[in-house]
């Protein structure tokens, strides 16, 4: 896979965890669509997503966060929408012997308390060091309305010191490194995909508008299993998404069986 496009995109991705790129157009359309669908249809009224805070009553929002989770999950069609849409950074991270976990869905509501993300990386809940996060908002975001990330070796400095202390005050790391925070600005119709292992959050949203956004994790199946005791494994947390020819006859025909 050796090409300019990707050698841009594989030494920025290392140097800051993530890249931002422009999703599909005509697939992004599809999605943003049905997404506005599935909103309008909790709220019985069409207006811009940006003014969800105007039109909702924002002490049900974890209401409605539920309700798009539930939507978009019940089947693979979203996920296969949102993997088209950004299929060749997907491969370019992962491979395309791919698995994936729910689409998840983030509200953001100006002066909303109940929806801060504090600074995490995944793998404290168990998710896989070999994944990537696809991340994309529907309106134009940045600062407070959008979320914060921190370099790979600013995260590894963190941790360490998460590591050494196991009664860490979390809000004091917030105060402590917000000024190396980066936050993620994004145009309508672009996305992230970044590794969830570097630290990244958010907090209150202190601008005008509300922020929707989604995200998705991709893993490759062959990807190496940690330590990590309460790992999310796949057919559980992660769904199959996308097998070669070769896989599958081998999840067919079970020749393993014949070296145990």
């Amino acid at each position: 896979m050796k090409n300019k496009d990707y050698e841009i995109f594989n030494k920025e991705f290392l140097k800051k965890g993530y890249f931002k790129f422009k999703l599909d157009r005509l697939v992004f359309k599809r999605i943003n669509q049905i997404f506005k669908d599935i909103v309008y249809k909790k709220t019985d009224k069409k207006f811009q997503l940006k003014n969800f805070h105007k039109n909702y009553d924002v002490k049900k929002v974890n209401e409605m966060r539920l309700f798009l989770f539930s939507e978009i999950n019940k089947d693979m069609k979203f996920r296969e929408l949102i993997f088209k849409s950004a299929s060749k950074y997907i491969d370019y991270t992962v491979g395309s012997e791919i698995c994936c976990g729910d689409a998840n869905v983030s509200i953001q509501c100006p002066g909303d308390q109940t929806s801060i993300l504090q600074l995490h990386t995944d793998f404290f809940s168990g998710e896989s060091l070999f994944q990537i996060n696809v991340w994309f908002p529907f309106m134009d975001v940045k600062k407070t309305q959008s979320m914060f990330v921190m370099s790979p070796a600013l995260s590894l400095e963190v941790l360490e010191e998460i590591k050494e202390n196991e009664n860490t005050n979390f809000q004091k790391l917030d105060k402590k490194y917000i000024k190396k925070m980066k936050w993620v600005e994004a145009k309508f119709g672009e996305a992230l995909v970044f590794s969830p292992n570097i630290l990244h959050g958010n907090v209150v949203n202190e601008e005008k508008d509300t922020r929707f956004s989604i995200n998705i994790r991709f893993k490759n199946i062959y990807s190496p299993q940690t330590k990590i005791e309460n790992e999310k494994k796949i057919g559980s947390f992660y769904k199959p998404f996308a097998f070669k020819s070769v896989t599958n006859f081998n999840l067919k025909y079970n020749f393993t069986e014949l070296f145990k």
